[in-house]
């Protein structure tokens, strides 16, 4: 497939389209933690000349080990509305549920009306808003909860997340390699000397979406007498310092973009995984979509052509 190839518009579906709307884009964020992500992203809605406004946090938690979450405090000082639902008093523990089929499938059925509720809360917020407030894309910023069916469908591939690590290397069975809650440290155990964040359209699967942005590489640099050494400790170090240099730049440059139609997905071709080829001003891109490199003390976006050929795009 011939990453850089031009794309007709009648071919593709736009992840937001600007031009059916005055308004600009309307975001609902999730979240569970500190989410400096959320933040980063407020900040980045402030500075796009109301192309995109985040308009409402929703949390599974208040508190963590007796303090109120990062996420809601962020919130207060940003100005931005946020309402609580206790995803544990929902649906209980996870890792009680997980070890037996019947409470796997009971935790499921209760995570499904955990998700039911969170739709009827925007719901009421966008009937609260008397139609100045519609949401067209969901930002999961350090949201610890798989995302079920009721707010799959209505954000069909218009949810985005954050993952600490690359995702386009792949086991043997062709699943991708480097996912779920500790991707940073299995990169690093398997070898990689680097990681790069990636920014992707969720679906029903486990980081398993469309790649929309590929961030800045930052490299493993955690050393012990000379040689190069991996722990759980140094590996959380190397994801914090990732977060400032490719999350962040990542995850702010897709916001823009998708906010000024830039973004879309293919309707005709898709990868063998399934996913649709994702496009950038009309371009077919590799599988692992935009990359974002650090130049002259800017993050700039490069598209890779099929000879393998980085060109530089205008932001």
């Amino acid at each position: 497939m011939a990453s850089g190839d031009w794309v007709s518009k009648t071919l593709i579906d736009l992840i937001y389209n600007p031009e059916v709307s005055e308004r600009g884009m309307n975001c609902v964020a999730f979240a569970s933690g500190s989410v400096t992500n959320f933040e980063q992203a407020v900040l980045e809605a402030k500075e796009s000349k109301k192309r995109f406004s985040i308009c409402l946090l929703l949390t599974d938690k208040e508190r963590k080990d007796g303090e109120i979450i990062g996420a809601i405090k962020r919130a207060e000082k940003l100005g931005v509305p946020y309402r609580i639902l206790n995803g544990f008093k929902f649906c209980g523990s996870w890792q009680e549920a997980k070890e037996t089929p019947e409470g796997i499938f009971e935790y499921q059925r209760k995570s499904t009306h955990f998700d039911l509720k969170l739709l009827e809360i925007i719901h009421e917020y966008e009937d609260e808003s008397t139609g100045e407030t519609t949401f067209d894309l969901a930002i999961l910023a350090g949201y610890m909860r798989f995302v079920r069916a009721p707010l799959l469908r209505r954000f069909d591939n218009r949810i985005i997340n954050v993952h600490p690590a690359r995702l386009d290397v792949f086991n043997e069975d062709e699943t991708r390699k480097f996912v779920g809650d500790n991707a940073v440290y299995d990169a690093l155990s398997s070898g990689e000397t680097k990681t790069r964040s990636s920014i992707f359209l969720v679906d029903s699967g486990e980081d398993s979406g469309p790649i929309l942005t590929s961030g800045p590489w930052i490299n493993y640099e955690v050393t012990y007498e000379g040689e190069l050494s991996l722990t759980e400790e140094s590996a959380s170090k190397h994801q914090e310092k990732q977060k400032a240099a490719s999350d962040w730049p990542a995850l702010r440059f897709t916001l823009r973009a998708i906010s000024e139609g830039r973004f879309g997905l293919h309707k005709e071709k898709f990868w063998s995984d399934g996913n649709p080829v994702v496009t950038f001003d009309q371009r077919e891109t590799p599988y692992h979509g935009i990359e974002l490199k650090l130049t002259d003390n800017s993050y700039e976006p490069f598209i890779r052509t099929k000879t393998d050929e980085l060109i530089q795009i205008n932001k």
